[in-house]
């Protein structure tokens, strides 16, 4: 942004008598008949990087949370800014958070106030703020001595607790005396007890998938749908006896030493890329003897030795540490 505003503001036809950033959003002052033509000009500039525009509006124009006013004799003056859908709610008063938590929401909204308005309109905005904490039944800050000088004190590593009225507070107090920071955290609230609404559903990713049999083989099989979706279709294949679409169907009709365990298909792997998808595929039907009518993804002969190690290696037995 720095290097396209240096290119900008160098070949603009004119140049502003006031211009100000912060981050992407500009304060301009122009003549008005040539505020079409600098904007056009930023436009000019690269192509993918677009500007729009805002003019002033009852001789008031809002940049951020300041609302800066022309006034008759071409003077500026600025007040605090606030969206037509502010409705001016913050903290409760009657909250359960401690009175520290409380009393920042009025200091913040003062010190807005006296950094952002001018002599002329500070009065007002803190009028305002003073109804504001009324009607969030919060208290009106009062003010303190500058000057006044702190003790010394040495400092600690501060404390966090959670603020249950009448009991941390009490021992923030405590920890206090003995120069110790305490800051407090509200309680979590029920619904951080509870899990989330949206459960983790199994079988609902792609992925590769295996299906065991009585036998001793199994069915190796990829999808990009869910996997639950495929293993519903093998099912309706071996009730209907699908024997030529499904090779699953075709091995159920071997006899009744052929049980397959459709209620328990296992998730090798979850893999939404088809060609990680296809690959894994094919791992897994060198690894577990299978009775797939189709090799699926031909592997390279270099692959061999690192099966050949994986099938060999005897599996560990779980341990907890």
């Amino acid at each position: 942004m720095e290097d396209f505003e240096e290119t900008a503001l160098s070949t603009a036809p004119v140049t502003p008598r006031f211009y100000k950033r912060y981050v992407d959003d500009t304060f301009t002052i122009l003549p008005s008949d040539k505020v079409t033509a600098f904007l056009n000009h930023l436009n000019s500039i690269n192509n993918k990087i677009q500007f729009t525009m805002e003019l002033e509006h009852n001789k008031s124009l809002a940049f951020l949370d300041v609302l800066i006013i022309r006034n008759p004799n071409q003077t500026l003056s600025h007040t605090v800014y606030r969206k037509q859908t502010h409705t001016d709610k913050y903290l409760n008063g009657e909250s359960h958070h401690h009175p520290k938590q409380l009393a920042t929401v009025g200091k913040s909204l003062f010190q807005r106030a006296q950094g952002i308005c001018d002599e002329k309109h500070l009065a007002a905005e803190l009028q305002h703020v003073k109804q504001v904490l009324r009607d969030n039944k919060l208290q009106i800050p009062r003010r303190r001595h500058r000057n006044r000088v702190k003790p010394a004190t040495v400092e600690h590593v501060p404390v966090v607790l959670p603020h249950v009225r009448g009991v941390t507070d009490k021992i923030g107090y405590i920890l206090k005396r003995a120069s110790i920071k305490t800051y407090f955290k509200p309680p979590k609230k029920i619904s951080q007890f509870l899990p989330p609404v949206k459960c983790h559903i199994p079988l609902q990713e792609p992925g590769v998938y295996k299906i065991d049999c009585s036998c001793g083989l199994s069915y190796i099989g990829q999808t990009k749908r869910n996997i639950g979706t495929r293993v519903k279709e093998h099912i309706a294949d071996v009730k209907y006896r699908r024997s030529t679409k499904s090779a699953v169907a075709e091995h159920s009709e071997g006899g009744a030493n052929h049980y397959l365990r459709l209620d328990k298909p296992q998730i090798l792997a979850k893999e939404h890329r088809f060609l990680p998808r296809m690959i894994r595929e094919a791992i897994e039907m060198k690894k577990h003897p299978n009775f797939n009518r189709e090799d699926g993804w031909k592997l390279a002969q270099a692959w061999d030795p690192v099966l050949h190690l994986i099938k060999s290696e005897p599996k560990r037995p779980a341990a907890r540490l």
